[in-house]
């Protein structure tokens, strides 16, 4: 994922971002004036200028998306290398501290568990307490240490912006009034950053260096026109919070920190890579030639990506070693040579229809470089989201559909003797008896916690990503490339399908592989009719490539009615549709197998039964192919009429630019 930013020359590595565009000794004219605007900036508690509970406020901005992926931790490295100069750890310290020394504790508890008897009898496993204790002590160790550095950051921001309101009014900065201020938003500093916390109810007011109401803090509103999504997020976040807006992990912080890390250090513009911090200039002019002068070689291509795009590559290919050596060893029964095959099979079928969409057709609408940025992204950032997402969404979808099955069963006694003589059979009777809880159940599935959740989340990931090649210069020209050429309308809005769709062939390809290995039983037959199954109905990338249609009506032809609920909407209807198919047919081949006496083990389909199974379940395939197709359809009409209309916008530039001469 890289987005942004840094000056317009970044010429040392090593030198902090902020000490480039904001030298402490005598501040250039440009830097003047961004001091004096500063002063008529709404101002809010801490002196921010933008408030804590502003985080998808602003439609246009992308660097909100960044805070949530991950908890908000490429977002912290970027603002304080921004800020500070200082580097993340490395990966492999990462993964060391975050992954496997955890993972070597759980082993341990396992390995040295104590066999115990139980309450009923039976033997039980009991892990050893010392360490679990240790186990929880680390963890908390490891998150003190995370939240103090995240407190360090703040303070730092704070400590920036007093400087910039000094400086504004012509004033000497004191170092004394700065520790008074900062001690004074102790408590502020502490609770922006807690887990599951409160943001502040009072962040609407500003309270200055005296202790009073800054008359700053109600000057004339950002006046952001709000979107869908600023909506869903301000009902979410305020659903179980009566005095103010619901945190997790300090993402509402850390969003407001990096926003004013960017109008501070200058860095709106987005020069650089995350993760590696490397700027545009230095990679993007290879990839411009290679644009230019039409090269079609793929070792070019390979040759001139970042180095960010360069290490996820290495990675990938070392990780795909690690696997093979352990599939040949025959370690573990479950995964095989053959299992290698199958990966190496999911794989392919995502690279296959990468190569189809960018390599293909639309090899200089966008760059190699960044197609490997968008894949990853949906691959390791906006997959982890859905699950997240998906998780507390369910969760309050079940206890909703639990509540009204309960009702259900209360208001029919012979129903209620039987759940409590025979919760089995019971629960059996209400799935034959009571479809409408279990039809409505799948339906809040299908459109909400599948379609709306993993529609938004891929969105998202497009979002996240800011490259060379589509880099936003605001709202009245909202895409460009990097180096300011000319690119044509038509070509950016294949760019912007071709990032689309490969964010979601990267979520595709990570729930494939969940869906392969993790949720299917461990047999190889299983495994490739599961991946056969999948890759059959390309749901993910075509419902992409129908959001790419809006995203393109709003930043390229300018429709301001395109908000993200008009860019999403025909995806999740088509996505939801087709996931309601296939879970209602499961919910009716169930029901058939109950009255028929066949969904219990010792009353399982014999294998010579399967064909009879499949034809059951006929129907709902050919209505997926049928709705694949149509949205397919869909897909084209409107892309030809776009395209259309891009090309007479190109039109138009060019009879202008031909007058101008």
């Amino acid at each position: 994922m890289d987005t942004p930013i840094a000056t317009e020359e970044v010429s040392t590595e090593h030198t902090p971002i902020a000490t480039v565009s904001m030298p402490e000794d005598e501040p250039s004219s440009e830097q003047q004036a961004v001091s004096s605007a500063s002063r008529h900036l709404r101002t809010y508690r801490g002196g921010f200028h933008s408030s804590i509970c502003d985080i998808f406020r602003d439609p246009h901005r992308r660097t909100d998306c960044c805070a949530v992926a991950c908890c908000g931790v490429l977002s912290s490295d970027r603002s304080r290398y921004l800020l500070t100069g200082e580097r993340p750890p490395p990966l492999w310290s990462r993964v060391l501290v975050y992954l496997i020394i955890p993972a070597l504790f759980i082993v341990a508890m396992n390995y040295f568990a104590v066999d115990v008897v139980g309450v009923d009898g039976q033997m039980q496993k009991t892990i050893s307490l010392p360490i679990f204790g240790t186990l929880i002590a680390y963890i908390i160790v490891i998150a003190t240490y995370g939240f103090v550095k995240n407190q360090s950051t703040r303070k730092e921001i704070m400590t920036k912006l007093y400087e910039e309101r000094s400086r504004a009014r012509g004033e000497v900065v004191n170092p004394q009034e700065v520790q008074t201020l900062l001690n004074r938003h102790g408590l502020d500093i502490t609770r922006a950053h807690c887990f599951g916390t409160c943001c502040h109810a009072y962040d609407q007011d500003y309270y200055d260096e005296t202790g009073m109401i800054s008359p700053d803090s109600m000057e004339e509103d950002d006046g952001f026109e709000e979107d869908f999504c600023t909506r869903l997020w301000d009902c979410l976040s305020k659903t179980f919070w009566c005095c103010g807006w619901c945190q997790c992990c300090g993402i509402c912080a850390l969003a407001q920190e990096e926003r004013e890390v960017e109008r501070l250090t200058g860095n709106e513009q987005h020069k650089i890579d995350y993760l590696t911090f490397q700027p545009y200039s230095e990679y993007y002019p290879s990839i411009a030639s290679l644009r230019e002068n039409q090269i079609r070689s793929p070792w070019k291509h390979l040759e001139a990506i970042s180095d960010l795009s360069s290490k996820l590559l290495k990675n990938v290919a070392a990780v795909l070693v690690v696997l093979l050596l352990f599939a040949l060893t025959d370690i573990d029964s479950n995964f095989t040579w053959e299992n290698m095959i199958v990966l190496l099979l999911t794989l392919g079928q995502a690279f296959f229809i990468e190569y189809l969409v960018h390599w293909r057709w639309n090899r200089f609408d966008l760059s190699f470089d960044s197609v490997v940025k968008y894949f990853a992204c949906g691959f390791l950032l906006t997959t982890p989201m859905a699950v997240i997402f998906e998780m507390i969404v369910s969760t309050l979808a079940g206890i909703f559909v639990l509540a009204l099955a309960t009702l259900v069963v209360a208001s029919d006694s012979e129903l209620a003797n039987e759940f409590a003589s025979d919760p089995k059979n019971g629960m059996k009777q209400l799935t034959v008896n009571h479809p409408g809880i279990f039809i409505f159940m799948q339906f809040v599935n299908a459109y909400f916690v599948a379609a709306l959740v993993e529609e938004m989340v891929k969105y998202f990931g497009y979002r996240m990503v800011v490259t060379p090649d589509l880099i936003p210069r605001g709202r009245s020209s909202p895409l460009s490339t990097v180096d300011g050429s000319p690119k044509s309308a038509k070509s950016t809005g294949a760019g912007i399908t071709v990032a689309m769709v490969s964010v979601a062939l990267g979520f595709a390809c990570c729930e494939n592989l969940m869906y392969v290995f993790v949720y299917s039983p461990p047999s190889l037959g299983v495994e490739i009719s599961t991946l056969l199954a999948r890759s059959f109905f390309p749901v993910h990338p075509l419902c992409a490539a129908i959001q790419s249609i809006g995203v393109c009506k709003r930043d390229l032809e300018g429709d301001k009615r395109y908000g993200i609920g008009r860019i999403i909407s025909p995806a999740i209807l088509l996505h939801g549709t087709f996931d309601f198919v296939l879970m209602l047919a499961a919910y009716y081949q169930q029901v058939e197998n109950i009255e028929e006496g066949n969904d219990d083990d010792g009353n399982a389909i014999q294998d010579n039964d399967a064909s009879a199974d499949l034809a059951s379940q006929l129907p709902a395939l050919l209505v997926g192919v049928v709705l694949v197709i149509t949205g397919y359809l869909y897909y084209v009409v409107q892309s030809r009429a776009q395209n259309l209309r891009l090309v007479a916008m190109d039109n138009a530039v060019r009879d202008q630019n031909s007058l101008l001469v």
